[in-house]
């Protein structure tokens, strides 16, 4: 019996065809890795943090969810500085919120204040706690000028230094003071005056230096123009609080201040249209 030829065919040449797989856009991905970044629960840095080693391209946009908001402690600052020996090659861009958590006895480097926070170039809100009179670090402090939000919870500053810290920060708009003051001590201080817009929120809360702090405002040569103010003082600081009130009458939508008459608090509040007007006699 005779064997048929076989008509299976065989590729001639030795290319081979691959089927093209289709790219999901970049835009496509970073819409989903916004949509991940928005649960609020801790499984959303998980998330972020796999996706980042799927592709080089997926990076930048995880990167940018996963430092928004970074909390630095004296413990945690060591870790940054490991995973990022080199500056300008860090995350630190990304970061919009940070904050700073600092205990008396931990020590941080002067590389971090030196080298590192310089490039926080994009930080929009700053917030410094801690009970720690930090005297050998105020010279390397030089926050972004991008700072349009700042809270000092931190005995750290004398007042001559918060003026200088706010002397650097032209876009700062809405400022939050809320400890003691630092003794004067011997250091070298740039004689600045504070040049921002200060058109957003004022609060000075629980503690005494409120009247030094007022007094510093009202000599801004270009103005305030704050919009909210939340103040707590005592009555020997009543005047400076009135005057600050004065100062911001033009501008002034919501007022919240309570004042402590022999030991005992006393507030009240406005928060409507009226408070333009009304503000200064409430206070009186």
């Amino acid at each position: 019996m005779d064997r048929k030829a076989s008509t299976t065919s065989h590729p001639t040449s030795g290319k081979t065809e691959t089927a093209a797989i289709p790219r999901v856009p970049q835009e496509i991905i970073d819409e989903i890795l916004g949509h991940i970044a928005a649960d609020p629960t801790f499984s959303a840095v998980i998330s972020l943090r796999s996706c980042s080693l799927v592709s080089k391209s997926w990076v930048p946009t995880c990167q940018r969810h996963l430092f928004h908001t970074v909390t630095f402690t004296s413990k945690n600052i060591g870790k940054w500085l490991n995973a990022f020996p080199v500056p300008e090659e860090s995350p630190a861009h990304y970061v919009r919120y940070l904050s700073a958590q600092i205990g008396e006895r931990d020590c941080i480097p002067e590389e971090f204040f030196q080298r590192t926070l310089p490039w926080f170039g994009n930080v929009k809100n700053v917030a410094l706690w801690g009970d720690w009179y930090g005297r050998q670090v105020y010279p390397f402090w030089r926050l972004p000028q991008s700072v349009t939000t700042l809270a000092i919870g931190m005995n750290a500053f004398t007042l001559m230094e918060i003026r200088d810290l706010l002397a650097r920060l032209p876009n700062l708009d809405n400022l939050s003071h809320s400890c003691c003051l630092a003794d004067d001590r011997a250091r070298p201080v740039i004689e600045a005056v504070p040049r921002g817009r200060f058109s957003g929120r004022l609060q000075l809360l629980g503690g005494p230096a409120h009247e030094d702090l007022a007094n510093m405002l009202l000599e801004v040569p270009t103005g305030l123009r704050f919009t909210e103010m939340d103040i707590s003082c005592r009555r020997k600081c009543l005047l400076s609080s009135v005057r600050l009130v004065e100062a911001c009458a033009k501008t002034l939508v919501k007022l919240s201040f309570g004042i402590s008459f022999h030991g005992k608090p006393h507030s009240s509040s406005l928060a409507d249209s009226s408070a333009r007007t009304d503000a200064v006699s409430q206070c009186r």
